[in-house]
């Protein structure tokens, strides 16, 4: 009876493990180095970044005082590893300062777009997602 058991449990895993990890399989893995944004996109966040974030992290995104940098280096070696969703995230609870989450994720998006532009990643065809499941198959990587 105990040999029967195993074989049944054998069956059950080989035939229902291949169709679970189907669904649990994570969304292919990108990285900033695949064009994850449309230059249109940067333009776009490029606009309310002036509007919004540029008093703060400075015209030409270098941070100013406390604030942090959005390019260069300082900015790749804090975020290389992490992910896009990480990014978006802090961005879209603790941004804009005065007045934290009251950016709509659309336009979270559109200024990341112009931060990855502003870092030297290339563009791509489709735009960046504004959602954070999605933004989670992105690597940030340097470019």
């Amino acid at each position: 009876m105990r040999f029967d058991a195993v074989w049944v449990s054998v069956l059950v895993m080989g035939v229902f493990l291949p169709v679970l990890s189907a669904q649990t399989a994570p969304h292919s893995v990108l990285t900033t180095r695949d064009g994850v944004y449309t230059a249109e996109q940067a333009q776009q966040g490029k606009a309310i970044y002036q509007s919004q974030c540029g008093m703060c992290h400075g015209d030409a995104l270098e941070g100013q005082g406390e604030n942090s940098p959005l390019a260069g280096s300082e900015f790749l070696n804090r975020w290389t590893d992490q992910t896009v969703a990480d990014l978006f995230m802090k961005t879209i609870v603790m941004m804009p300062a005065m007045d934290p989450g009251t950016v709509p994720p659309k336009e979270v998006a559109q200024v990341l777009a112009y931060i990855l532009s502003a870092s030297k990643f290339p563009t791509g065809s489709k735009e960046l997602p504004s959602d954070p499941q999605s933004l989670e198959a992105i690597h940030i990587v340097k470019p």
